[in-house]
C-alpha cells in the first residue's frame, strides 16, 4: 500500500473520522492550508494512508529548498503531525514506511514536526521524537474556573470588572485586529516574523471556529486575542472538546490595567459554555521555566503538557548533500537545519 495525496475535501473528511482527541482546530487541514498565507513559497500536502476504514493522516508544508537541493517537510505554523484512528503499532509502522517512501520520491529531504501537547499524537509518527518544553491547559470542567487561577490572576481580574467584552467574526473586527497586533508586536520588538499581515487574518478568518475575542470599547480596544474552537458534532454526548489559544495582543493601557488576565478568563467561561473540557494556553517562546509568557499562562492553570517536537531524514543521501553545501556534516550540523 502507497500514501496517497488527497484534495482539501478528502482530507476534512479523513479529518473528521479522526478520534475527538485528536480533532483539534489547530490540527485540522484546513486550517494548514490557511496557513499558507503567512508565508510565501510553501506548498501543503495532505497525505493519506488507509487499510479498509483504519486511516492515518499527515498534513505538512513543504518548501523548497536553495539550489534545487529539494525539499523541507514542515509543521504548519503551531502544530502538525500525523493523526490515526488505531493505536496499531503494525499499522502505523506501515504507514508511516509508505511517508517516508513517499517523501524520498519526492526529493523531500528530511521533515520538522511540531505535535499538539492535547492531541498526544507524536505516537503516530516515527522519527526522533523528544520534548521540548511545558505547556498550560485549563480545565474547564471546574467550577468556578478561576479557582485554579493564581492570586496575581484574581487580583488582575478583579481591577478590570467592568470592562466589556464581546467575541466577533466580522470581517472588520479582523481587519482591526491585523493593526492592533502588529502594533502590539512592534511596542515588544517583536521579530518581523510576528508581524503577521491582514492576507494571513483574512484566510483564517475564512474558516469555521475562529473567533476573536475583544476586551475594551468600541473606540479603545485593551486587549484582543484570537481563539481556535473545537467543532461540537452532532451527537456528541457530554461535555468534551478544546479552545486553543492562538495570538493575543494589548494596547499600553491594557497592559496597565491587566486585561489580558480579562482575556483569558472570557475564553475560559465562553468554552465552558459551549460546552467544551479545555482551554489550551500553549507554553512560552522559549523552552526555560522562568520564561515571562508561561509566567502569565501559569496564572490559569498548573495543569501542564509536555510540548514535543520531532526531526526525521527522509533521503539520506541528499540530506548529506545539502549539509555539505551549508558547510556542515552529520556529526556538526545544527538541530533543524534545513528549516532556519
Amino acid at each position: 500500500m502507497a500514501v496517497k495525496l488527497l484534495v482539501l475535501a478528502q482530507a476534512m473528511d479523513w479529518f473528521a473520522a479522526m478520534p475527538r482527541q485528536q480533532r483539534l482546530r489547530s490540527l485540522a487541514p484546513d486550517f494548514a492550508q490557511a496557513d499558507l498565507a503567512r508565508i510565501g513559497g510553501h506548498r501543503c500536502v495532505h497525505a493519506g494512508y488507509e487499510e479498509g476504514d483504519i486511516r492515518w493522516l499527515h498534513t505538512v508544508h513543504l518548501r523548497q529548498l536553495p539550489a534545487d537541493a529539494g525539499q523541507a517537510a514542515i509543521s504548519p505554523y503551531g502544530y502538525g503531525g500525523p493523526l490515526c484512528n488505531t493505536e496499531d503499532r503494525r499499522f502505523i509502522e506501515r504507514a508511516y514506511g509508505a511517508w517516508t517512501v513517499w517523501a524520498r520520491g519526492n526529493r523531500v529531504l528530511g521533515e520538522f514536526c511540531r505535535f499538539h501537547p492535547e492531541a498526544g499524537h507524536h505516537r503516530f509518527w516515527l522519527g526522533d521524537v523528544q520534548p521540548n518544553r511545558q505547556t498550560l491547559s485549563v480545565d474547564l470542567a471546574v467550577e468556578p474556573v478561576e479557582s485554579q487561577y493564581n492570586t496575581l490572576a484574581r487580583r488582575k481580574l478583579r481591577k478590570v470588572t467592568g470592562v466589556p467584552v464581546r467575541w466577533s467574526r466580522e470581517s472588520a473586527d479582523w481587519l482591526r485586529y491585523g493593526r492592533f497586533y502588529r502594533a502590539a508586536m512592534a511596542a515588544m520588538g517583536a521579530h518581523a516574523n510576528y508581524h503577521f499581515d491582514d492576507v494571513y487574518f483574512a484566510s483564517l478568518a475564512s474558516i469555521p471556529g475562529t473567533e476573536l475575542c475583544i476586551c475594551g470599547g468600541e473606540a479603545n480596544w485593551l486587549s484582543a486575542g484570537l481563539y481556535l474552537f473545537q467543532h461540537r458534532e452532532i451527537g456528541d454526548q457530554g461535555r468534551s472538546g478544546t479552545i486553543e489559544y492562538h495570538l493575543g495582543a494589548s494596547s499600553a493601557s491594557g497592559h496597565a490595567l491587566g486585561t489580558a488576565y480579562l482575556m483569558q478568563h472570557a475564553a475560559a467561561l465562553e468554552g465552558g459554555r459551549r460546552g467544551l473540557v479545555s482551554l489550551y494556553l500553549g507554553g512560552g517562546t522559549t523552552p526555560e521555566p522562568g520564561n515571562p509568557l508561561l509566567f502569565y499562562k501559569r496564572a490559569f492553570s498548573r495543569r501542564e503538557r509536555v510540548f514535543h517536537v520531532g526531526n526525521a531524514v527522509h533521503h539520506t543521501a541528499l540530506y548529506d548533500g545539502y549539509l555539505q553545501s551549508r558547510g556542515y556534516h552529520r556529526g556538526n550540523a545544527p538541530p533543524n537545519l534545513l528549516f532556519d
